[in-house]
């Protein structure tokens, strides 16, 4: 007999709903097969159509390319890098947890004055040039490898971006495939302001829905 409570229970089903079954981690740009509705990480399904790996990941379905055609949808441009906390199933997560305020502690000022002159750091984004025109904001997971990257000075980095590696160039500020260089684009980083003023399109190569 399960321990589980129906809440932990929930918790997890919608944890699975969440989580794409090609990378197990919360979907980017959830996009559902049309023939089984079966849901993937936008990337993740076009990596698998592009590579040939036999239709849906799940139940081998066919794949219709037809999605991978302008795909648009509505979604945050600016969405921060999604996680996927796996629910916990222990008899802890069942218990209240009750903070005492102790009204005699003074706060720490000087914690709050080191917190005041070392505020956070600025966020930002990296784009790539479409191969037509204007620019595309990158998957915020890759887009968080490469901004480490960058952060600790290395001159490429290489990351995977629908199941095939490419080259980040740092001192030429470009991407292309790892196995052709020719096809370079180019790439750059913004800050909030400069990413409103780039007037991206989209998102990993899906188009942001305009009203």
């Amino acid at each position: 007999m399960s321990n589980m409570t129906a809440n932990r229970q929930q918790a997890l089903n919608a944890a699975i709903d969440r989580d794409c079954p090609i990378c197990h981690c919360e979907m980017v740009l959830p996009t559902a097969v049309p023939a089984c509705q079966h849901k993937f990480c936008f990337m993740c399904l076009k990596g698998v159509n592009m590579n040939h790996l036999g239709g849906c990941p799940i139940c081998r379905g066919p794949i219709d390319d037809n999605i991978f055609r302008r795909p648009t949808q509505q979604l945050d441009i600016k969405m921060p890098v999604p996680d996927s906390p796996t629910p916990s199933t222990s008899s802890s997560t069942d218990r209240e947890v009750k903070q005492e305020v102790d009204e005699d502690v003074k706060p720490d000022v000087d914690a709050l004055n080191a917190s005041m002159n070392n505020p956070p750091p600025i966020l930002m984004y990296w784009l790539y040039h479409g191969r037509r025109q204007g620019w595309w904001r990158f998957d915020p997971r890759i887009e968080k490898d490469i901004e480490e990257a960058y952060i600790a000075r290395m001159p490429v980095t290489e990351v995977v971006i629908c199941g095939q590696p490419y080259v980040i160039d740092f001192s030429n500020m470009t991407q292309y495939p790892k196995n052709n260089r020719t096809h370079s684009r180019d790439v750059k980083r913004v800050d909030a302001h400069e990413f409103d003023a780039s007037n991206v399109k989209g998102l990993a190569g899906v188009f942001k829905l305009t009203r």
